[in-house]
């Protein structure tokens, strides 16, 4: 058997590993696709709106329930005092009884109402709350698109911050290195402690450069864990190859076009018209009579149409139709058409307005991603430059024939043109999902 001394020493490598095993658990790598998924399925407000949907749909249900038959069942029973004497007429060949005392009584009917016509206020209250449904519907899927927006430029956002942060870092460890060699011609008394301070203050600011971007990568973190309902201190890792090549861009009138056809905000104006026009149609049938089929079986004891009333159960039923007219909305129903009317009006000019919008959004994010692919090339172009640039300037510096000024600021238009190669494609990729998102479809 192991001692407990041994147990003990063979167990600190477990401890040991405790922690690494915990931020282990808390480092998650998740591509663009997986962050939307998560965001659709926490998002309370996509439940709402899902909600609202389907609130809609009930509507539908509700209103064409209206033109189904009627049914009404009635039933009662009475047991009458035995108080009230019978009333009794007497005649020269006798007398008779005209209402016996039926002390146990039931009444029951059924009855039964079947519109035929209501000028269509039914048909067209039915057809104006499914293009409400409709029009839900739509402003459900512009949401899913909003959502699907936030979370990827948190996404794109944390991976450019994340970046800069590697490269950042990578700049202080090489200038740590530089410095650590002026610091030994110092020492020689070959080169002045000015020139060391001079990289250490750039360590400095570059410090503190990294010190806001960590602020930002944390702060962008955050919300997106909050926003696709994972623990928050989960720290999510975005690696190069989930970055996807961007797509060279079409003519911007094709995009126009798509978002004019497949904008959600569009298809909703466009229902919303339809259904405020049955609405109009629905408030105009009020000026026309209500015709229904009626229909009546009773089933009493006693029947009141037999008489001397008897002590047993009776059956009569009448059918016919019953014609309701309120002749007053011939003038009181104006006002509430002109509202309905007035309304469509508004919408149409909501869904003017609309329109512009649309096309100066897609005109907008289409030049923004022009840009980004011209960036693209440019900043290659940069990096080469600034590579070659700072290359000389470090040998300057070894050779001792210039000050680190010039190399410092070789080395600050290196980090730059860096810094702008490592966030080109994913602001390119950025911009081509905010052009497609603004077509009304979703970037794949």
């Amino acid at each position: 058997m192991l001692s407990s001394k041994n147990m003990i020493f063979r167990c600190i490598p477990i401890f040991m590993l405790l922690p690494v095993l915990s931020y282990a658990q808390q480092l998650r790598r998740l591509s663009l696709q997986e962050a939307i998924g998560l965001a659709r399925n926490h998002s309370s407000r996509l439940s709402a709106d899902s909600l609202q949907y389907r609130m809609a749909e009930a509507k539908i249900a509700q209103t064409s329930a209206n033109a189904l038959p009627q049914v009404n069942v009635n039933a009662s029973y009475r047991r009458l005092s035995n108080n009230i004497e019978p009333f009794i007429i007497t005649l020269p060949s006798g007398s008779f009884n005209i209402n016996s005392q039926i002390l146990n009584q039931s009444y029951n009917s059924v009855q039964l109402t079947q519109l035929l016509f209501s000028g269509g206020k039914v048909t067209y209250g039915t057809k104006a709350f499914r293009k409400e449904a409709e029009a839900a519907r739509s402003d459900y899927n512009k949401n899913v698109l909003d959502l699907e927006q936030q979370v990827t430029d948190l996404w794109f956002n944390l991976y450019n911050a994340k970046a800069s942060q590697r490269i950042i870092l990578s700049n202080i460890e090489a200038l740590s290195k530089k410095r650590d060699d002026q610091e030994t011609f110092r020492v020689q008394g070959i080169v002045l402690a000015n020139d060391v301070l001079q990289i250490d203050l750039s360590i400095t600011r570059l410090r503190s450069n990294l010190a806001d971007i960590s602020s930002l990568a944390a702060s962008l973190n955050y919300n997106l864990c909050i926003t696709m309902g994972i623990d928050p201190a989960t720290e999510i890792e975005i690696p190069d190859d989930y970055l996807h090549p961007v797509a060279v861009a079409g003519p911007l009138q094709t995009y126009i076009n798509t978002a004019l056809s497949q904008r959600a905000e569009l298809k909703s104006f466009k229902l919303h018209s339809e259904a405020a026009d049955y609405r109009i149609k629905a408030a105009r049938a009020d000026y026309f009579p209500t015709v229904s089929l009626v229909g009546n079986y009773n089933y009493d004891k006693p029947n009141q149409r037999v008489i001397p009333n008897v002590n047993k159960y009776n059956y009569s039923a009448y059918a016919g139709v019953n014609l309701a007219w309120q002749l007053s909305s011939l003038y009181t129903n104006h006002a509430r058409v002109r509202e309905n009317r007035l309304s469509l009006v508004q919408l149409k000019s909501n869904t003017q307005q609309a329109t512009e919008n649309i096309q100066v959004e897609v005109n907008s994010n289409y030049q923004e991603y022009k840009k980004t692919l011209d960036k693209m090339t440019l900043v290659q172009t940069e990096l080469e430059q600034a590579t070659e640039n700072y290359r000389v300037e470090q040998n300057r510096l070894n050779a001792q024939t210039t000050t680190p000024t010039d190399f410092l600021d070789a080395n600050s238009k290196l980090l730059q043109a860096q810094l702008n190669l490592a966030t080109a494609k994913a602001n390119a990729e950025l911009a081509y999902r905010k052009l497609i998102r603004s077509t009304g479809e979703s970037a794949k």
